[in-house]
Order: structure tokens, then C-alpha cells, then sequence
């Protein structure tokens, strides 16, 4: 008698779950469900570009094309002017920094993040000029090393301007040797 009590339990619990199975609906879904279902996948796709944060090495994307699509909000074309506008940004960048432009467009996007997060406004635009200004053609100096002293002296409390006064009194920067 003592299995009773567990054999009305399990009689119970079958019923109550096949009565839920019942009312879930069938595999066969009306047919207009499913080009829906195709267009709501397909559609994240087409700013893929825009909504990268970082560009990995093995990334294919042109660094002048993720900045113009990060700028516009979404995807442009490599032949866009914007991208040329980029493109000429990194190229003035590459002839003064020992980085590839992948990275130095890395590093300006994430010094531009991390501005934004102690309330400074600068784009990834403003701070490759700025930093090219800083360090001669063919210097090869590090913008990854500016990036970190600059934000650091944000940080303390100087506004641009002084900021970057006082990255260019660097003696690295003058003899093209990253600094320490």
C-alpha cells in the first residue's frame, strides 16, 4: 500500500504534463511565420562593420573603412569618401608612428571610449590629428605610449590643450624612441 501514494503522484504528474504538451502548438507553423523569422536574422548583418568595437588582426576590414562606418553608424563602402577621408587620417598617422594603422585606429577608438567614461567628449578623428602633430615624419614614436600618457593627463585634470603641450615636451617624441 505504501506505493500507492507514489504511483497517484506519478499518474498526477503524466497527466499534468501531457495536458501541457496538448496545448503546446504543433511543429507546422503557418508559412508566413517563416520568411519573418529569415528577414529579423539577416537584417543585424548589414552594419556589422559599424558595430565592431575593436578590429582583430585576422579582421579583414580596412581600419579606414571601420572608422567611417563607426562615424556614420553604419556600413559604408570602401570607396566611400568618408573612407577616403579616413584613409588619409592613418596614412599622414603611418608616416609618423611605428603602429600599423590597424592599431593606431584601435587605439584611438579605445582612448575615445575611455575619455568618454571620466566625461571627456574627443573623437578617434581628433586625437590621431592631435597626435600627429606631436611627432615628426618618419619618428616612428608610439601613438599606443600617447595614448596612455594623454589620457593620464586628462585623468589629472588638464584640459587638451595643456595635455598636449605637455606630450610634446617629451623627449621621446623628439628622438623617435617610444618612451619608457
Amino acid at each position: 500500500m505504501s506505493s500507492s501514494p507514489f504511483s497517484l503522484l506519478r499518474l498526477s504528474l503524466s497527466a499534468v504534463l501531457a495536458l501541457g504538451l496538448a496545448g503546446c502548438p504543433g511543429e507546422s507553423e503557418p508559412e508566413t511565420r517563416e520568411p519573418e523569422t529569415r528577414e529579423r536574422v539577416a537584417a543585424p548583418e548589414a552594419s556589422a562593420i559599424a558595430r565592431k568595437t575593436w578590429l582583430q588582426p585576422t579582421d579583414d576590414t580596412d581600419p579606414e573603412v571601420w572608422l567611417a562606418s563607426r562615424d556614420a553608424g553604419a556600413d559604408v563602402a570602401a570607396n566611400a569618401p568618408a573612407a577616403k577621408a579616413w584613409h588619409d587620417v592613418l596614412d599622414a598617422a603611418d608616416d609618423r608612428f611605428g603602429e600599423t594603422g590597424r592599431m593606431i585606429a584601435n587605439r584611438a577608438v579605445q582612448l575615445e571610449t575611455m575619455l568618454s567614461e571620466i566625461g571627456i567628449k574627443e573623437t578617434a578623428r581628433e586625437i590621431i590629428a592631435d597626435f600627429s602633430t606631436l611627432a615628426g615624419k618618419g619618428s616612428r614614436a608610439g601613438f599606443s605610449d600617447l595614448c596612455q600618457h594623454y589620457y593620464n593627463l586628462r585623468k589629472q585634470g588638464l584640459d587638451r590643450t595643456a595635455a598636449l603641450a605637455a606630450l610634446a615636451e617629451q623627449p621621446a617624441l623628439k628622438s623617435g624612441n617610444p618612451a619608457p
